[in-house]
């Protein structure tokens, strides 16, 4: 039999790749994003269950904004000054690496000189918020809650001295929802915006308080779960004779 002229044969040999080369580009890409969006949803749920510092909402305002009180929880909390993305990165570090096992255990104290080697650590679960409050120098202190069931007492000391526990008490804040990336420090000027227009509503019965921190909460990994379900908020602390 005559073999088919070798222009014929290339083109519609080509042509079979190329279509195949393209299904499996196809295939691969549509796998990955089903494995990320899986992944993803998986950890925004698990992220949804961890501990977070209990409080009661006592105001509803325009646009979403709640007054809320918090009941007394405890912090491990790092300051750092710059711009807001490099000062949580450098912060989240120093906190992150304190629950996950740069820190001695209570028990372990007296050996503080010399201290203990590495290995002898406790690791703790995450909790949620992530919590940043900026001041008007725009010093930063990025913090995590510690878990109800421990006292201050109880948890262990921080290996780097830049982190330190402290335990907050009891206090109001008003904060907007949203969803999205970390925020940028021009999203967080907007939403501190919308906050302070929605107490302004109040007629002075609640007001910012006079320490002038911005708070930002992010309460989701930012790699791993997708931005449409990132929970952030935004808000400021607040006093007043409508909280009584």
């Amino acid at each position: 039999h005559a073999s088919p002229p070798r222009t014929i044969m290339a083109v519609a040999v080509g042509g079979v790749s190329k279509a195949t080369i393209a299904k499996l580009v196809s295939y691969v890409v549509a796998a990955l994003l089903v494995i990320r969006y899986a992944g993803g949803i998986y950890a925004w749920h698990t992220e949804n269950r961890l501990e977070q510092p209990s409080y009661t909402v006592v105001m509803r305002l325009p646009g979403g904004v709640e007054v809320r009180r918090y009941d007394e929880y405890n912090i491990a909390e790092a300051t750092l000054k710059g711009g807001l993305k490099e000062a949580t990165s450098s912060g989240f570090q120093l906190v992150a690496g304190y629950i996950f096992g740069k820190n001695i255990p209570r028990n372990q104290a007296r050996f503080l000189r010399p201290p203990p080697p590495p290995e002898v650590s406790e690791k703790m679960a995450m909790t949620a918020p992530v919590r940043q409050a900026i001041g008007r120098d725009r010093t930063m202190k990025l913090s995590f809650v510690m878990s109800p069931k421990r006292s201050l007492g109880s948890l262990p000391i921080p290996r780097d001295a830049k982190v330190r526990l402290r335990r907050m008490p009891q206090h109001y804040a008003a904060l907007v929802k949203f969803n999205g990336p970390p925020p940028a420090d021009s999203i967080v000027a907007k939403k501190k915006e919308e906050v302070l227009a929605a107490l302004s509503s109040t007629g002075g019965a609640v007001r910012p308080a006079g320490d002038g921190e911005t708070l930002v909460h992010g309460f989701h990994d930012p790699f791993v779960v997708p931005n449409f379900l990132r929970r952030n908020e935004v808000g400021v602390n607040v006093v007043g004779a409508g909280l009584a």
